[in-house]
């Protein structure tokens, strides 16, 4: 009798406990249906809170995952990295401009300036062309710099594919929608978001504070450079931003990000991982909900972080170029 009760009161203690588990998971899952960014951060903050930061990324992968759009695309990827389905088309009607990150040419380890990536696509008989952009520009002048170069383009008659990474992505999404407003977008075809920081970054605004900002611009004005460009990095001016961007129609979006674990967080991203956990789950760079297009299709990579070290990278950005083709080859 007193072990029946015992196994009583215990399960009533454990139900308020499921219950608010249960609730968090809804708010994770409704904030990715609805594609609401702001209500997704806060979901995933309350989330890793109360539970940890690791089981917070989880329901994150698992919720964007489970979208049906996002479940088909990651089916059509895994078939590619397994191997199991044919190249796509590969024709010279297809050209993939790359849109490097910041700092791409002075810290190119970081892997800003997509030379891996633009290496496999050669590889695979792609037409590579690095976007003309300042490493250090603002991501309203990059933009603005990309959105000429794409319009100049247009008269190659070739059908673009925009790959961004880091930076560039805010970059990209703002040179399209200068695109979009103009009727300048008919030859942009997809845009591929690499780990962007589309709704910037805590750490941008860390170093607008005192003493970081007397140290940025002391240091940047040594190498001859502006802070301008972390400026425009700051979740004040982005999140500002993003919502007021249109996207042009029938341009097809997927965006690639990491969801790492704290244990599975690379050299690289480790001490910025740490500085952003009082925001909830991130990428050792952005947030996690602040590094989506919500009306794009989404590929999560659980396991990796925003500089995506894996060993068998460039399996994935070949697998991931073939469902990108694969999806736009059945849209023609």
């Amino acid at each position: 009798m007193r072990r029946a009760l015992a196994s009583l009161l215990v399960a009533l203690a454990v139900l308020p406990v499921a219950a608010a588990g249960a609730e968090r998971d809804a708010a994770v899952v409704e904030a990715v249906q609805r594609g609401d960014t702001p209500a997704l951060r806060e979901a995933l903050a309350a989330f890793a809170q109360a539970e940890s930061l690791d089981a917070a990324a989880e329901a994150f992968a698992v919720a964007v995952t489970a979208l049906p759009r996002n479940r088909a695309f990651r089916a059509r990827f895994d078939a590619a990295l397994a191997g199991a389905t044919a190249r796509g088309r590969r024709g010279p009607d297809y050209l993939f401009v790359c849109v490097p990150g910041w700092l791409y040419l002075s810290n190119p380890e970081s892997g800003a300036d997509l030379a891996r990536p633009r290496s496999v696509l050669a590889a695979f008989g792609y037409d590579t062309r690095l976007a003309q952009i300042d490493e250090n520009g603002t991501v309203e002048a990059n933009a603005a710099a990309l959105a000429d170069e794409l319009v100049q383009l247009a008269a190659s008659g070739r059908r673009i594919v925009l790959v961004s990474t880091s930076k560039a992505g805010p970059e990209t999404h703002l040179a399209l929608d200068r695109l979009e407003r103009s009727g300048d977008a008919a030859h942009i075809v997809a845009w591929v978001n690499i780990g962007g920081l589309i709704n910037g970054t805590p750490r941008a605004d860390w170093w607008r504070e005192w003493p970081q900002r007397w140290r940025a611009t002391v240091g940047f004005a040594f190498l001859g450079r502006s802070t301008d460009s972390i400026e425009s990095m700051t979740t004040a001016v982005r999140r500002a931003r993003t919502p007021e961007l249109r996207l042009p129609a029938g341009v097809l979006v997927v965006n690639y990000i990491g969801a790492p674990r704290a244990a599975e967080v690379s050299a690289r991203g480790q001490d910025d991982y740490a500085a952003l956990v009082a925001w909830g789950p991130n990428d050792g760079l952005t947030l996690l909900a602040d590094a989506l297009v919500p009306q794009g299709i989404t590929v999560v990579e659980p396991g990796l972080d925003h500089f995506f070290a894996a060993p068998d990278l460039d399996r994935r950005i070949a697998a991931l170029a073939q469902a990108v083709m694969g999806a736009l080859e059945e849209q023609r």
